[in-house]
């Protein structure tokens, strides 16, 4: 079987992937508070939506919809009228309704198919982790939600919390650990220089199945289009 990809949307990304996404991949996206992993997620449906003609779908887990789109609002996206357009779907699960976004996959899969959605946001895996209370409960979830995933047949994100490293020669640590069920796993680094006096923003990817993507860590920047990486 040939591989399939799609563009990330992300300017710069496809160059530190080889050639984009697997198409179907699921992928956990890591960082600190602060490093954009929603700002990066949505840029990551936005162009897909414009620019690939494939519809987008995200999940908050953690953020009302009211609230997203507040903070969203200082980038070039018209996010509702991408949602008029049906280009775009917005849900949000408030973080004591996690057991129905765990149990409602049927209907996910519903709007997935009636839809067309191609590409996949969860933000955040953290209120799905906590949700189950010992570790093996959360492996066999963690499990089971990859499962369910797949079966959607989208190009997925999952956006996890990191424990910060001090320095990027240390391999990051998220805190829950999806990213031992996922194909690939991308992180976004906010280190601050002495030097400089200021933070720098970096990405790397440290995993992706089936792709000869670079090992360098790359600079990158947030600009009112979203995220541009420099990876030349």
């Amino acid at each position: 079987m040939g591989q399939d990809f799609i563009k990330s949307g992300i300017i710069g990304l496809d160059d530190v992937l080889g050639s984009g996404f697997l198409k179907g991949s699921i992928c956990s996206l890591s960082g600190p508070t602060g490093s954009g992993k929603s700002t990066f997620a949505m840029q990551f449906l936005v162009n897909g939506a414009l620019k690939a003609k494939e519809p987008g779908l995200y999940i908050s887990i953690e953020e009302s919809k009211q609230s997203m789109y507040f903070h969203m609002s200082g980038y070039t996206w018209d996010l509702e009228k991408m949602e008029k357009n049906r280009q775009f779907v917005f849900l949000d699960y408030p973080i004591f309704e996690v057991d129905q976004f765990l149990t409602q996959n049927s209907a996910i899969q519903e709007i997935i198919s009636k839809i067309g959605i191609k590409r996949v946001v969860i933000d955040s895996i953290m209120p799905v982790a906590i949700y189950f209370k010992e570790e093996n409960e959360r492996k066999k979830g963690f499990l089971k939600l990859i499962e369910n995933i797949r079966r959607w047949g989208t190009t997925t994100l999952i956006i996890s919390e990191d424990t910060p490293a001090t320095t990027q020669d240390v391999l990051p640590d998220t805190h829950y650990g999806i990213e031992t069920f996922t194909d690939g796993w991308l992180h976004l680094y906010y280190l601050y220089s002495p030097k400089e006096r200021e933070r720098t923003r970096a990405i790397e990817v440290l995993k992706m199945k089936g792709v000869h993507h670079s090992s360098k860590i790359f600079p990158c920047e947030i600009t009112d289009d979203g995220f541009v990486i420099h990876s030349k």
